[in-house]
C-alpha cells in the first residue's frame, strides 16, 4: 500500500480493515451489505461507505488497486459468485489485485480464471506458495490473490 493506493474491503462485518488502511492510502472503499456500519462509526474523509447487494459493487470502473474480502465469497450463492467476481474485476485497475480468504481455494481459482483474471496466486501468510501445495495447508491459513 502506498499513499496513492485505492483500497476496497468487501463484506467486512465492521469494515475495520478499510478504516485502519485509510491512514495509509489515498482512498478506501468499505463495501457493506447490511448498512449497520453507517449508524455506528465516524469515518475519515477518505473512506467511502458503499452499500450494495453483495453481487454488484457500485464503485467507479478501473479505480481500485487492491481489493480484499475475508471470506465473503463463501457466503454468496454459487450462482451469484461469478457476477460478484466480474464486478470486482471491473472495479480493479489493470494490474490490480483481489485478495480473499475462502474455504475452497481450488473452486475459487477456477471461477477467477473464468471471470478473466490474468493470474491467480496462492499465499500462506506473506509467502507465495505453488498451487500444488495448497492441499497440504489448512484453507483458513491460505489467501488467494488474483491479478486483473
Amino acid at each position: 500500500l502506498t499513499p496513492r493506493t485505492v483500497f476496497m474491503e468487501i463484506g467486512g462485518p465492521d469494515c475495520d480493515l478499510a478504516l485502519r488502511v485509510a491512514g495509509y492510502v489515498e482512498r478506501a472503499y468499505a463495501v457493506d451489505v447490511s448498512g449497520r456500519l453507517l449508524h455506528r462509526v465516524l469515518v475519515p474523509c477518505n473512506v467511502r461507505l458503499v452499500l450494495c447487494d453483495g453481487v454488484r459493487i457500485p464503485v467507479p470502473e478501473s479505480s481500485v488497486h487492491v481489493a480484499f474480502s475475508g471470506g465473503f465469497i463463501d457466503q454468496l450463492h454459487p450462482d451469484d459468485a461469478g457476477q460478484h467476481l466480474e464486478s470486482v474485476r471491473r472495479s480493479l485497475v489493470p494490474g490490480g489485485e483481489y485478495i480473499c480468504v475462502t474455504d475452497s481455494p481450488q473452486t475459487l481459482r477456477r471461477r477467477l480464471l473464468a471471470c478473466g483474471f490474468s493470474k491467480v496466486l496462492c499465499y500462506l501468510g506473506a509467502a507465495r506458495i505453488p498451487w500444488a501445495a495448497h492441499a497440504l495447508v489448512p484453507s483458513k491459513l491460505l489467501r488467494v490473490g488474483a491479478i486483473k
